[in-house]
């Protein structure tokens, strides 16, 4: 039994906002912060910290 199930089980008004909060998100579309072919270039990287993030 997972947790959803017991929630929904149990207490079924609890169940019923987390739907509520869950799905009222909007879902954004993906989109590229530059084009494929700048992406791909070997300069396209930054160093942030210990971490490498892609230019956008």
């Amino acid at each position: 039994m997972t947790i959803g199930e017991y929630i929904q089980a149990t207490d079924i008004k609890t169940y019923n906002k987390l739907l509520k909060l869950c799905n009222s998100k909007p879902k954004k579309p993906i989109s590229l912060g530059d084009s494929i072919e700048n992406l791909m270039k070997h300069d396209s990287y930054r160093r942030v910290g210990r971490r490498v993030r892609q230019k956008q």
